[in-house]
């Protein structure tokens, strides 16, 4: 997940929009918990989905890779 969580830390830092950066910011804190939920990063992709639909396409597979 090391190399992974590199490449969306470069992903979030190239973000200008702020409210998007807090929510790849949010989703990355929920995925590093040891007790993760799914319910929890499922929220919070559906935000990030009905906020933009192309920064989801693009996130989704650097967090499943």
């Amino acid at each position: 997940m090391e190399e992974n969580g590199e490449t969306l830390d470069l992903y979030i830092r190239k973000m200008e929009d702020q409210e998007l950066k807090g929510l790849l910011l949010k989703l990355k804190n929920e995925l590093r918990k040891q007790d993760a939920s799914w319910d929890g990063v499922r929220t919070i992709l559906g935000a990030l989905y009905s906020k933009d639909s192309r920064v989801f396409s693009e996130v989704v597979p650097l967090i499943i890779k």
